[in-house]
């Protein structure tokens, strides 16, 4: 899409930075990028939307959704992008009209001081799925906004079973690493924090299909050889980062 179409709501020395340098994105997958969105610091100034991506902790997303409600109306699109189970009932109760979009993602992604963008790995995958079937229009749109090689944008036929698949993988990978404020090589370096990463991987399993999710029998297995077999070491989560920088994070969550 045009730079002139794209409004991001950004506050303080990260809108400084933005209006200077642009959004910067330094990744693996699609190379040094520099956009520059129309920026604003209140979602107001922004006016009505086509579609909204809402990629906030969750410990803010009920304060965001409040702040969107004049750039929704019955034709919005919106998109909330978090960790979690329920951000898609979050949004829909709060959020009296538009469409909304039940969605994950899979992504290695940091923030640098310049905030600018870091995105590690040659692939990203993103999951939606239109929960109220007057929303399968807008499904085929916003994916349509992802066809670009290396990421794989999909409906899954159980998007519940997604949902805890990747709430499994936080679970444990998010809060391991948060723990001992490391990355993945800091995990392998440990019999005792391999075995309690694994342990937080079988104990969310177990807690997914008591609620009903329909996961693999060999899901908490597969995860932890994953992360600890094959993913690159340097690696780590936006929850240990959050940690080392002293900023609030989503622990209620997990």
């Amino acid at each position: 899409a045009a730079g002139d179409s794209i409004t991001a709501v950004v506050r303080g020395r990260r809108r400084e930075a933005l209006a200077q340098n642009g959004l910067v994105l330094h990744s693996e997958l699609l190379g040094e990028c520099v956009s520059r969105p129309v920026l604003v610091e209140k979602p107001e100034q922004a006016g009505r939307q086509d579609v909204i991506f809402v990629c906030v902790k969750n410990y803010s997303l009920r304060e965001a959704l409040a702040a969107l409600l004049p750039c929704v109306d019955g034709h919005t699109v919106v998109v909330p992008v978090l960790n979690g189970i329920d951000h898609y009932a979050v949004t829909r109760e709060l959020l009296p009209v538009g469409q909304v979009l039940d969605t994950l993602i899979y992504i290695y992604a940091s923030g640098n001081d310049d905030y600018s963008v870091n995105q590690a790995g040659r692939k990203v995958r993103l999951c939606l799925a239109a929960p109220d079937p007057a929303a399968e229009e807008a499904l085929s749109m916003v994916r349509q906004l992802f066809v670009y090689p290396g990421i794989t944008c999909v409906v899954p036929e159980d998007m519940e079973a997604e949902l805890w698949m990747k709430f499994i993988t936080n679970c444990g990978f998010n809060v391991i690493t948060a723990y001992y404020a490391c990355d993945i090589q800091g995990i392998k370096d440990h019999p005792e924090r391999k075995a309690e990463y694994r342990a937080l991987l079988d104990e969310a399993c177990a807690v997914g299909r008591a609620k009903g999710a329909a996961l693999p029998e060999d899901l908490a297995r597969r995860q932890y050889e994953r992360v600890i077999l094959k993913s690159q070491p340097q690696l780590t989560s936006s929850m240990a980062q959050d940690v080392m920088a002293g900023r609030r994070i989503e622990l209620e969550t997990f």
